[in-house]
């Protein structure tokens, strides 16, 4: 049983960006080009299902974090040497006052954004298909492959036949895909006998029950049809040539014969 977690689901963080904001800096009054840099600002919240929550804001110039808030302590924080001595002034001249209007900030947004996001369930969607397996040629991998799930947590497992399987699974990570939904991929190595039927055996919040996928193994694995195409191909070929030389051969033993059996008569002939 593999259960994927991004971590314990009483306690799963949600960051929610709740405000993003840049600047462009210009040198020399140019409007463009290698002069040009920017200065970005960005805000959030990341809360919990139990209630916890934490303020985040970032600062970044030309892509890199230059300094942050670390609400916890009312304090900014220099990520770069150069910035040390602003965080430390925005500290004292700002520090409760950042906390607070962070505070008030997540507050007010984080009831929303809860109660929208926390409950959204999206089903999975599970496919199986055969690898290659780099480790045995005796051996062979199938994929299973479960995509486009919310909440993250999810259970996939391998059946033999109806019965699971306990050895032989390589689970890979839980991935994000970016839309507030995620993806796994479990693979089984496991050797071909035909007729064994193997099953992807897929367990979600937001199923209402089990989702099952299966795989038959086929007495010729559907790799193996093109080489055995080209295979009988090469036989046919090959056959047809045999059969021509036969033929020449043939042809050839026939004239070879025909000429000694009419030479030696012309030749008593002309001796009458």
């Amino acid at each position: 049983m593999d259960l994927y977690r991004v971590c314990d689901p009483r306690s799963l963080w949600i960051r929610i960006p709740l405000l993003i904001g840049t600047f462009i800096l210009l040198n020399g009054g140019r409007d463009s080009g290698a002069d040009a840099h920017t200065h970005s600002r960005a805000v959030g919240c990341e809360f919990n299902s139990s209630g916890s929550w934490t303020y985040i804001a970032q600062y970044i110039y030309d892509h890199e974090l230059i300094m942050y808030f670390d609400f916890n302590h009312k304090k900014f924080i220099a990520v770069k040497d150069w910035m040390k001595s602003n965080a430390d002034r925005l500290t004292k001249e700002r520090g409760e006052a950042a906390y607070q209007e962070a505070f008030g900030f997540c507050q007010n947004n984080i009831g929303i954004d809860e109660s929208e996001v926390l409950p959204r369930k999206v089903e999975p969607t599970a496919t199986i298909r055969p690898k290659a397996s780099p480790h045995s040629a005796q051996s062979a991998l199938l994929s299973c492959h479960v995509t486009g799930f919310y909440p993250p947590e999810i259970d996939v497992t391998w059946l033999k036949n109806g019965a699971p399987i306990p050895d032989g699974v390589i689970n890979t990570v839980l991935l994000s895909d970016g839309d507030w939904t995620y993806q796994v991929e479990d693979l089984l190595q496991y050797q071909p006998v035909s007729g064994d039927k193997y099953t992807c055996h897929v367990e979600h919040s937001s199923l209402r029950g089990p989702r099952s996928v299966d795989w038959e193994v086929r007495s010729i694995p559907e790799s193996a049809h093109p080489k055995i195409a080209v295979g009988a191909l090469f036989f046919v070929i090959g056959l047809i040539i045999l059969l021509a030389g036969v033929i020449m051969r043939l042809k050839n033993a026939k004239a070879i014969l025909d000429s000694s059996n009419h030479g030696p008569r012309l030749m008593s002939t002309a001796a009458s």
